[in-house]
């Protein structure tokens, strides 16, 4: 006999995204305002954290993540309403599905990241990315910002979450 495991309530999951989503994006909007106020004051407006590997750098990315494509224009004006969108579409999820908390969790970051270079586009400026990361060989990374980084774990998250093996139906 099949019995029907009770419902769990979803405030924690809810409570759970929402927490990430508005510290995430609060963490990359105040740590890009930081970067605007602080950075250009130093020399040749980079500040060493870990020499020679990592740096800050200010610079505004009118592109896509990791300035894979360059400048989009007037279209960032688009991904950033997109973005916002995505965020609003990952709360439904958690609201409407059943997902565990540690989804909850990921989904949360993902929508933080998104919120926070989702709001950056919407000005017009670009979006704010300080952190270079300098390759041992030479060269560096493309610079990115939090909401980068809480977009890339998040993502990651999902993957490392195991699935559970639906069984057959038997029809």
């Amino acid at each position: 006999m099949n019995e029907k495991k009770p419902v769990r309530s979803s405030w924690s999951r809810l409570v759970l995204f929402g927490t990430m989503a508005l510290a995430g994006s609060g963490c990359d909007l105040k740590t890009k305002a930081w970067a605007e106020q602080v950075l250009p004051a130093h020399p040749q407006g980079t500040l060493p954290v870990v020499e020679p590997w990592v740096e800050l750098t200010l610079a505004y990315n009118h592109g896509t993540a990791f300035s894979l494509v360059p400048n989009m224009g007037s279209a960032s004006f688009f991904f950033g309403i997109f973005a916002l969108l995505l965020a609003a579409g990952l709360f439904a999820t958690i609201l409407f599905t059943r997902v565990g908390r540690l989804e909850a969790l990921a989904l949360g970051t993902i929508a933080g990241g998104g919120i926070g270079n989702g709001i950056e586009r919407l000005t017009g400026n670009g979006v704010v990315d300080f952190i270079k990361i300098n390759y041992p060989w030479g060269g560096s990374w493309p610079l990115f910002n939090v909401a980068d980084v809480l977009i890339v774990v998040g993502v990651a998250l999902l993957f490392l979450i195991p699935r559970k093996k639906r069984e057959p139906s038997s029809a």
